[in-house]
């Protein structure tokens, strides 16, 4: 096997001597046509015969290196198609410029198997180009307009980073892009599959592809890591793997147990950060509330039939769309935030303090989906309320100081999607469990403790 890939490296060096031959016959029976000039027949058999030779030689170089399976793709088949057809005509152009078969090749014969030649040059030429140096080797540097017509746009689809899943979105799309060609149900070099996160698991004829302890000898990592003239460097054709996408992917292989979850549950380093900006155009600064709710703008009418005397209501934006509410009496009742339920997805702010609130009204408040902001602070509230709350998704500061929760709320607290401060003043929390939860490094921060 290693002497018919010898062989085969010998096809580049040589795919040159049939193009110059078959160009140079065509451009010596080109210009005696013009210039009327009687150029031997020996000369010309024998230029076209060098031609059919060098074509057949780099034909069978060629057939020999495609034996190495690293080029199992459609250029691959149409340089193999147009190759065979240019070296059967260049066969048949040579044959009939044989003396004795001269007079049945008229001029207009011989135009229309020079044009055939020139077209098959062209069309194997292109493939073999891209099969060495990737489909956008010819334009890589061509003005826009030419290259927009060319080159596939968008790569890889914009993602948002809320929504991203680690493998889905972030894993599988480099694989399909570089490595699914060769590794997938059809096609499955090294019996290894790499269209989906569990086929690619099961492994190949070397084993797993992928070491969680240390990902940088995954044999994923080191084939697409070691010098190009290796002969298992992947992947053999077209774009290599990028430094970019190789530090995403011992990224992902370093949480491998997390490839399913949303990217949003990781702590993403710097460096993996601007990587992933690059691939995906990426934006990981975190988006302000009210480019995260998206509302309508509110019927007025709404708000002036709730008594002025129960709730103190102030719009927040000029667009008149988000709410601050605030209640201004001491005993809160159910049926008085029952009032706020047609208004109740436009408040961005609640306050109610020192307002007797219950659990069960807590449990009203928890449908005030869109809420960034609630003060609840000085009322007879316990662990129990916090952990009804845990459904306000856009919650950024919670205000629960002077309250009876305890310290087991601090767990609970971690679960709230976006909350960003928590006070905790004249509760049974400690300092010293406040500072220890806020050395975490957590995007949650709490502030006070007793």
């Amino acid at each position: 096997m290693e002497a018919i890939f010898f062989l085969g490296r010998f096809h580049p060096l040589l795919v040159h001597l049939p193009i110059g031959f078959l160009i140079l016959a065509i451009l010596i029976e080109i210009y005696s046509s013009i210039f009327k000039i009687r150029i031997n027949q020996r000369i010309i058999n024998f230029t076209w015969f060098v031609a059919f030779f060098s074509s057949v030689l780099t034909t069978l170089l060629g057939l020999l290196i495609a034996e190495t399976g690293h080029y199992i793709d459609e250029n691959l088949f149409m340089h193999k198609v147009f190759g065979l057809s240019l070296t059967a005509i260049s066969f048949i152009s040579w044959f009939l410029r044989l003396s004795i078969f001269s007079n049945l090749f008229s001029s207009s014969l011989k135009t229309l198997s020079n044009t055939i030649i020139i077209v098959l040059l062209t069309l194997t030429g292109h493939y073999g180009g891209n099969l060495t140096h990737g489909e956008t080797y010819l334009v890589d540097y061509a003005p826009e307009n030419i290259k927009e017509l060319v080159v596939k746009k968008n790569k890889y689809v914009e993602l948002e980073v809320d929504s991203v899943k680690i493998y889905n979105d972030l894993i599988q799309p480099i694989f399909n892009q570089k490595c699914v060609s060769c590794h997938n149900k059809e096609i499955s070099r090294g019996n290894l599959n790499m269209d989906s996160y569990s086929n690619l698991l099961k492994g190949g004829s070397s084993g797993n592809p992928i070491n969680k302890s240390d990902p940088r000898k995954s044999l994923l990592i080191k084939r697409i890591t070691m010098p190009t003239s290796e002969l298992k460097y992947m992947p053999p054709d077209g774009e290599p793997v990028s430094f970019d996408e190789i530090k995403t992917l011992i990224w992902w292989i370093n949480n491998l147990d997390k490839s399913n979850e949303n990217l949003a549950s990781l702590k993403v380093e710097d460096d993996i950060k601007e990587s992933l900006e690059m691939l995906y155009s990426l934006n990981f600064k975190e988006k302000q509330w009210f480019e995260k709710i998206v509302l309508e703008k509110l019927d007025e009418s709404l708000i002036q039939n709730i008594d002025n005397s129960t709730f103190q209501i102030k719009y927040i934006s000029d667009d008149k769309k988000y709410l601050s509410v605030k209640y201004l009496k001491k005993n809160v009742s159910i049926s008085d935030i029952e009032k706020l339920k047609k208004i109740s997805s436009n408040i961005i702010y609640f306050k109610a303090e020192s307002s007797n609130l219950s659990n069960d009204m807590i449990k009203s408040i928890s449908n005030f989906e869109n809420l960034v902001k609630l003060e609840i602070q000085d009322n007879n509230i316990d662990d129990e309320s916090i952990e009804i709350l845990q459904s306000l998704n856009n919650l950024e500061i919670l205000n629960i100081h002077n309250t009876k929760i305890t310290s087991k709320v601090i767990e609970v607290l971690k679960n709230f999607k976006n909350l960003k401060r928590a006070y905790v003043w004249g509760t049974s929390i400690s300092k010293n469990e406040v500072d220890e939860f806020n050395r975490k490094d957590l995007k949650l921060k709490l502030i006070g403790g007793s």
